[in-house]
């Protein structure tokens, strides 16, 4: 018995657009036109390669319309492996994206943790040895602290 992937992972938020902006704009995420009419609250499906980001919009998502709604209230954080920790730290800058960057020696991995327009943390993980020639890393600054952002 084994879990294989992860599927999606769903947010919830009360401004779509600025949700699918930031995933679409910061992160290169893609819209999924294939999210079903059907789904009974305003949001968008958004591909990672084999994951999606199911972004689930406005007061339905957060129950207060509907006592069968279910899940749980926050998402701590999401982790997802990249590559290019430079050019990713200099796209934040470019778009203003506050973000943390932590560096676990013992593991050779890089990490830069940013919010999402709802405030669920991103992970961004680097391993060390698919970085380019190089490659510099976290700075030192703008350092990561376990409970704080």
């Amino acid at each position: 018995m084994q879990i294989k992937d992860i599927l999606h992972v769903a947010i919830r938020t009360m401004d779509l657009d600025a949700t699918n902006k930031f995933y679409r704009d910061v992160l290169g995420l893609k819209v999924d036109p294939k999210r079903p009419a059907s789904v009974p609250a305003p949001g968008a499906w958004l591909d990672f390669k084999d994951t999606q980001v199911h972004v689930i919009a406005g007061p339905k998502a957060y129950g207060d319309t509907d006592p069968k709604t279910f899940g749980s209230g926050t998402i701590d954080h999401m982790a997802v492996r990249a590559v290019g920790y430079d050019e990713w730290r200099a796209h934040l800058e470019q778009h203003g994206v506050d973000y943390r960057q932590n560096n676990v020696r013992d593991l050779n991995i890089w990490q830069i943790y940013l919010r999402d327009p709802s405030g669920v943390v991103i992970e961004l993980q680097f391993l060390v040895k698919d970085e380019p020639p190089g490659a510099k890393g976290p700075d030192g600054t703008r350092q990561y602290r376990f409970g704080y952002f």
